[in-house]
């Protein structure tokens, strides 16, 4: 993992992002975020405050910046060091890059600041849970009994075997977009012909198509297209859970990673960017074919150029969880901001291979009525 800082030009160096470490003043114990108050507080004892709402760190910087600093980075050496826990005092070895601690003396949660430091790009802002592990599971139980395709004893047998509130790191990008598009809309309109049917004359609708060439710009501006800087989780169920509120995102405060597993990037902003051109593609395509308009369509050719591109880094609440049925282990996520759900689920292929039939007898059922001239189509 690359050790260095950024900087992003505008006299704000974000190495000296504070990760303060509070003790309650009315027990001594070390104070954590609940998803559930919404507050910091103190397990032990009771005692809660309000979290901070800042937004001022929150800044989009510049792209090419960025990916120009880690081009020209040497990674540092990737090495074990001693820690010592905030509670008790104990000392032990962790990985450098490890953010979330449990100390194996007194199981008090600990925030490694050094591995948050020592990033190179800092995550300006966070969102922290809103759902609480009762409403995820909640949500779950919800969740899992709907969807006709799946068998009736899932929601009963279905097991909850793991749940596990995680922040995850996002990339965020924006890019002012022009798109130049051509092609040719092809518009539906009908004929009357007469036909045999079965040895009788018959009237019928013929479908044709009357192509007219088209060409125009469209010039979009695509903000907070969110990419998932994780490696280690599926990116097809997270693509499902967004997206985010994030005007809601607060100044990055480690505080709000203590009793909760954490991850920093691994997905390094150029190949995260990547993925965003993509998707930016997709979608200029797909407007640019709104663009071009008619019932069906050919050659749709698409040059966009984009420019002002900028990025941002939040880290955002995730739930990550698994069910067994039958024993077999099934994954899905939940948007631990907006409580959506997304995963996988078991097929029941009876269902399946009725409404296919249902389907062949309908099918069927048409061309008969076809055929005896009951009906036209």
């Amino acid at each position: 993992m690359p050790k260095a800082y950024w900087d992003d030009g505008q006299g704000k160096d974000y190495r000296e992002i504070e990760t303060q470490f509070e003790d309650c003043p009315s027990c001594g114990s070390q104070l954590v975020y609940s998803a559930k108050s919404k507050m910091i507080q103190c397990e032990h004892c009771g005692y809660s405050e309000e979290t901070r709402s800042e937004r001022d760190h929150i800044v989009e910087l510049e792209l090419k910046k960025a990916i120009e600093k880690l081009q020209h980075f040497e990674p540092g050496h990737m090495e074990r060091y001693g820690f010592q826990c905030g509670n008790c005092g104990a000392r032990f070895l962790i990985e450098r890059d490890d953010v979330r601690i449990k100390c194996g003396f007194c199981a008090s949660d600990q925030v490694n600041k050094t591995a948050i430091k020592e990033n190179f790009i800092q995550p300006l802002g966070i969102i922290p849970f809103y759902i609480s592990r009762p409403e995820a599971e909640a949500s779950y139980k919800e969740w899992i009994q709907k969807g006709w395709f799946h068998p009736n004893s899932l929601k009963r047998e279905s097991k909850l075997h793991s749940l596990h509130g995680i922040y995850i790191p996002f990339w965020t990008f924006d890019a002012q977009t022009i798109a130049h598009w051509s092609g040719q809309a092809g518009h539906y309109y009908y004929v009357t012909r007469r036909v045999y049917v079965n040895g009788k004359m018959q009237t019928k609708q013929v479908r044709k198509i009357r192509w007219v060439s088209r060409s125009g710009t469209l010039r979009h501006f695509f903000d907070d297209i969110t990419v998932s800087g994780s490696d280690k989780i599926e990116r097809s169920l997270v693509d499902r859970i967004l997206p985010y509120r994030l005007d809601e995102a607060v100044n990055f405060d480690a505080r709000l990673l203590l009793g909760w597993e954490s991850e920093i990037y691994d997905v390094e902003i150029d190949a995260a960017y990547e993925m965003a051109d993509q998707i930016m593609d997709f979608k200029l395509r797909h407007m640019c074919s709104g663009q071009l308009g008619g019932d069906t369509q050919r050659g749709l050719h698409v040059r966009s150029q984009k420019s002002e591109q900028t990025f941002k880094l939040l880290v955002l609440p995730l739930w990550i969880s698994s069910y067994k049925y039958r024993g077999k282990l099934y994954h899905f996520m939940i948007n631990g901001q907006t409580g959506r759900v997304n995963g996988k689920k078991p097929l029941s292929w009876w269902k399946i291979t009725l409404l296919i039939l249902l389907f062949l007898l309908f099918a069927a059922g048409l061309v008969i009525l076809r055929e005896s001239g009951l009906i036209q189509i």
